[in-house]
């Protein structure tokens, strides 16, 4: 699947940092992108709309994304 500038979403991931699963509503624009780190990791660096700022998923995630006309 491939994102593009304005997609709404939802993203579920294990977040080493609190311990414990995340859901986060999120949006994607042109400095968001999917990497690998240099210890191999695979990455998601997305917008977090309710912390107003980037986050970081690592691993394995699961992405819903939002549509309608009350978007």
């Amino acid at each position: 699947m491939k994102l593009e500038n304005g997609d709404k979403f939802v993203i579920s991931y294990d977040a080493e940092k609190h311990k414990t699963t995340v859901f986060r509503k999120g949006t994607w624009n042109e400095k968001c992108k999917e990497w690998i780190s240099k210890q191999g990791s695979r990455l998601l660096t997305y917008f977090d709309i309710d912390a107003n700022g980037y986050r970081t998923a690592k691993g394995e995630y699961t992405i819903i994304l939002k549509g309608g006309k009350n978007d």
